[in-house]
């Protein structure tokens, strides 16, 4: 048997990419992708004394559909060695998530309830982990995953084969909420030979000299005393009444246990980031522009205007400007008000301080006039959209108008483009109008002919094909499945024992491929003789028109037949389509078929992997997904 690597494809089927770590000794992970299906997958090679146990443990877990729980999807033995497939182990084990701060008592509850229920619904099936601990438990933001159902357990088959298995989960689940309060696992013993010698084992639970477990609240304070007395029983050797000994048992004691978040399980100062996102630019800086009145002030001039005042000026006067003229003498300004120039003129800047008669190099102005009394207008570049004023020797002051914006102005194209439509639609609406009434007779008669030759009792050649075709339900509905239920013939039972899973038979139409609907496991394809057929019957929104059914199973072979029927007779109705199926199987009808119901009725059962125990059983249909279209 030679070392596999990147790129080797193994049994036909998976592409090995890069290792992945793993904790178990007997074992090497890969990431994978199998190209069958199309799809990431976790490939594990096993080893070792225990191979064959992990082997047959993990096809037992393959029958566990359960979203908390990983999903073993192959297993087998080929020119390599033993193998199990499984889905991606998804989010952080939690080891990591205690490497980031302790969890709160909250959510340390809601983890270990979350395995508690899906261990649960794993005993149902006659599945146990028995072997759980930190690594084998993944935390992806809000959902908690089981990992190593089957696999792990397997491996460490000497270390747990005398264990009562219900009653190990049900301490296991329990023993998460210490570990994840106190950093300190007081489970089973991870010190073994089937962990691998690399491997971060947390450390050990104090016990006081009895062999019992510290009491959780001497390590945490503010503890709920209810589950606080809950871990002291349960980790306790010589407690034996009162203490959950079923994971079912763990559920009942621990619900309700609210919402699982990774993020408020961890302290603020360790708190990771959201999800990056694009961050909004900063916004620019405020444009502040001078005080002035009258003009838009140049960049040198707002710098002089924030520069100190020359000698003499009055405290608080802004500094002159040489650029700008001072006004002809005996010239009287009018006053300008506030309103008309959007500036409060100070009091200690009132114009009648300032004498006209003084010489040009003793006069000062206040701001309201020295912006006025420009002597060259064109010497300022003033933006488009301001008005600038300027001093005429014969006429006085005047305004010259602001320049106009170039470009095209939209308003006479949105108004053509307006007036097109409106015309358009009112002479659309006048053929719709009128159109009714050349065509109206034609169709009329038509119609009505049929319908009364119909309601006669039918006529002979042309009427009667006429009426047929009025009658064909026409829709335009699409096909939308609200549900899908298990369905059988009086020698297919729904119930019991003997019933083919009908829990599972919503799986088929809930969008989720990775679930699936399966029937019991028989000796020959034609139900080892017990019953003629069984099926899944999909419930529609209402009638539509049917003309593409999409299969997707785990199984080759076999055959299917699609009819469309009631639940109530399965076996009846019309067949639309038959054949053998694949993992993706389309069936394309001649003609759209119209109906509110459809069931996928299995007349022979394709070959799949056989029970470990009981290998002549052999054959079983697994239905992941029906589309209609």
């Amino acid at each position: 048997m030679s070392t596999p690597g990147p790129g080797d494809v193994l049994v036909d089927r998976y592409r090995l990419g890069s290792e992945l770590r793993t904790d178990l000794a007997a074992a090497v992970a890969w990431e994978a992708h199998d190209q069958v299906l199309d799809r990431r997958v976790r490939l594990t090679l096993v080893s070792g004394p225990w191979a064959a146990d992990a082997l047959d443990s993990a096809r037992r877990a393959a029958l566990v559909t359960e979203p908390r729980i990983n999903r073993v999807l192959d297993a087998g033995t080929a020119d390599i060695g033993s193998y199990v497939v499984t889905e991606p182990y998804p989010g952080e084990t939690l080891t990591d998530v205690v490497s980031q701060g302790l969890v709160d008592e909250q959510q340390a509850r809601a983890i270990a309830g979350e395995v508690a229920s899906a261990l649960a619904a794993a005993s149902a099936r006659g599945v146990h982990h028995t072997v759980l601990r930190p690594e084998a438990i993944r935390v992806d933001r809000d959902r908690v995953v089981v990992t190593g159902l089957g696999l792990d357990g397997g491996l460490a088959s000497g270390e747990t084969l005398n264990q009562a298995p219900a009653a190990v989960d049900a301490q296991g689940a329990l023993a998460l909420i210490y570990y994840a309060m106190t950093a300190r696992w007081p489970g089973i013993e991870l010190e073994a030979e089937w962990i691998a010698k690399d491997t971060v084992i947390p450390l050990p639970a104090r016990r006081d000299e009895n062999g019992a477990v510290v009491a959780l609240s001497t390590l945490v304070p503010h503890v709920d005393p209810a589950l606080d007395a809950l871990l002291s029983r349960a980790f306790d050797p010589s407690v034996e009444t009162d203490v959950p000994s079923t994971p079912d048992e763990v559920v009942t004691a621990l619900e309700p246990w609210g919402e699982v978040s990774v993020l408020a399980s961890l302290p603020a100062f360790v708190q990771q980031e959201p999800e990056a996102t694009e961050r909004p630019a900063p916004p620019a800086p405020p444009v502040r522009r001078p005080v002035v009145t009258g003009r838009i002030a140049r960049a040198e001039e707002a710098s002089a205007m924030s520069s100190v005042p020359p000698e003499g000026a009055p405290q608080g006067y802004p500094p002159p400007h040489s650029a700008v003229p001072p006004p002809p003498p005996g010239y009287q300004p009018q006053q300008q008000t506030a309103q008309q120039t959007g500036y409060q003129q100070p009091p200690q800047y009132a114009p009648q301080q300032y004498a006209p008669q003084q010489s040009h190099d003793q006069q000062q102005y206040p701001p309201s006039y020295e912006s006025q009394y420009a002597a060259q207008p064109q010497a300022y570049a003033t933006p488009p959209g301001y008005e600038q004023q300027y001093y005429d020797q014969n006429q006085g002051f005047r305004t010259q108008p602001a320049p106009k914006r170039g470009g095209v102005n939209p308003t006479p194209i949105v108004l053509g483009v307006v007036g097109v439509a409106v015309v358009a639609g009112l002479i659309w609406a006048v053929m719709a109008i009128l159109a009714p009434s050349e065509t109206r007779s034609p169709v009329g008669d038509a119609g009505e002919t049929a319908a009364g030759e119909a309601g006669n009792g039918g006529g002979e050649g042309e009427g009667t094909g006429e009426g047929e075709e009025s009658e064909a339900p026409e829709t335009e509905a699409r096909p939308v499945i609200t549900g899908s239920t298990l369905v059988g013939t009086g020698d297919a039972p729904l119930e019991g024992d003997d019933a083919d899973y009908p829990e599972t038979a919503p799986y088929v139409s809930d969008g989720d491929p990775t679930t699936f609907w399966y029937t019991r496991t028989f000796a020959s394809p034609d139900f080892g003789g017990f019953k003629s057929g069984t099926g899944v019957a999909l419930t529609l929104q209402e009638a539509a028109a049917v003309s593409t059914i999409e299969l997707s199973t785990n199984s080759e072979g076999g055959n299917v037949q699609i009819r469309a029927t009631t639940p109530d007779d399965p076996a009846g109705g019309q067949v639309v389509a038959e054949g053998p199926v694949s993992s993706n199987t389309t069936f394309e009808l001649p003609e759209p078929v119209v109906a509110d119901s459809f069931v996928i009725w299995f007349t022979s059962l394709p070959e799949s992997d056989p029970l470990p125990d009981l290998p002549d059983l052999r054959y079983r249909i697994e239905l992941n997904e029906v589309t209609l279209s």
